[in-house]
């Protein structure tokens, strides 16, 4: 699987607002935003392309810590946790500093839930009531992994 590090907004808009990846990730902040007027944020977060099947979005939460997201098409049922789990040894491998992955995610999700925990990322805590969906608020499972 080749990664790369990618700044091209057309791709970064594709695969963010793909129908598959759109309506698992939105919260009732985008309810009624259309995704074709959606623009990816550019400054400061990275966007890891995971060849054909999607991205990896890492949100900087401060120095050293990032907030990871996945956004993986279609094609890749089945290969998430290959896909995940090379994608973090890429990221540590071609990182100098210190670096630490976190992920939020909402307690309804239960498939990427069991991947975060597949691919080795500890499970931290909850963060009560702080997703909403519809006017419903959810847990979110906090994940994390660290290279040192």
């Amino acid at each position: 699987m080749k990664f790369e590090i990618t700044r091209d907004q057309e791709f970064i808009k594709y695969c963010l607002t793909h129908p598959y990846v759109w309506r698992n990730t939105i919260d009732d902040a985008l309810i009624g935003v259309d995704p074709e007027l959606f623009f990816p944020p550019m400054n400061g977060v990275v966007y890891v392309k995971a060849g054909e099947f999607g991205l990896l979005v890492g949100k900087p939460v401060n120095y050293i810590t990032y907030d990871v997201h996945i956004a993986l098409m279609p094609q890749a049922r089945g290969m998430a946790k290959d896909i995940c789990k090379e994608a973090i040894q890429w990221i540590f491998k071609n990182t100098e500093m210190p670096l630490r992955l976190m992920a939020s995610i909402p307690s309804f999700n239960v498939k990427t839930i069991k991947l975060a925990g597949d691919v080795g990322m500890e499970f931290i805590g909850i963060n009560k009531k702080s997703f909403m969906v519809n006017g419903v608020l959810f847990d979110q499972h906090l994940f994390g992994i660290s290279k040192e």
